[in-house]
């Protein structure tokens, strides 16, 4: 893109529009709940290519900022009751992508990791990452 689109050459687009993006989820310019601009609304108002668009929200999704409700379209995650877990001597705790039954055990959205936290007595708890504050006791 050339600098006229205030979008710096030497950066890949897709980079800079998700960074964009994030900041206006953070600033609380895209408040929590709100649905985000359309990809075509983001083409046009940005004159970027469709594909761009998808790369930057896609981006978002993987970071859990944004979730695609099905039929109903690209919304800003919404602040959640978060969980603390406190590990022990012993525990041990790790991420991954859920499968389909943890996601919809969990309600995860696409793109949000599962933290698994394995306590030194074996036992294993799940939990979605971006509902899980982890503090070491």
């Amino acid at each position: 893109m050339s600098s006229e689109s205030g979008f710096d050459p030497d950066v890949a687009t897709w980079k800079q529009l998700a960074d964009r993006l994030r900041q206006a989820i953070r600033s609380g310019r895209f408040a929590p709940g709100q649905r985000v601009p359309t990809e075509l609304s983001l083409t046009q108002e940005f004159q970027l290519s469709r594909l761009t668009v998808r790369r930057a929200l896609q981006q978002l999704r993987s970071e859990g900022l944004i979730v695609v409700v099905q039929s109903r379209g690209t919304f800003v995650r919404g602040e959640q009751d978060r969980v603390e877990v406190i590990l022990s001597k012993g525990d041990r705790a790790h991420s991954r992508m859920p499968d389909p039954e943890e996601r919809r055990r969990l309600t995860l959205h696409e793109g949000e990791p599962v933290i698994l936290v394995t306590r030194a007595d074996g036992t294993v708890e799940s939990y979605g990452a971006h509902r899980v504050s982890i503090v070491v006791g």
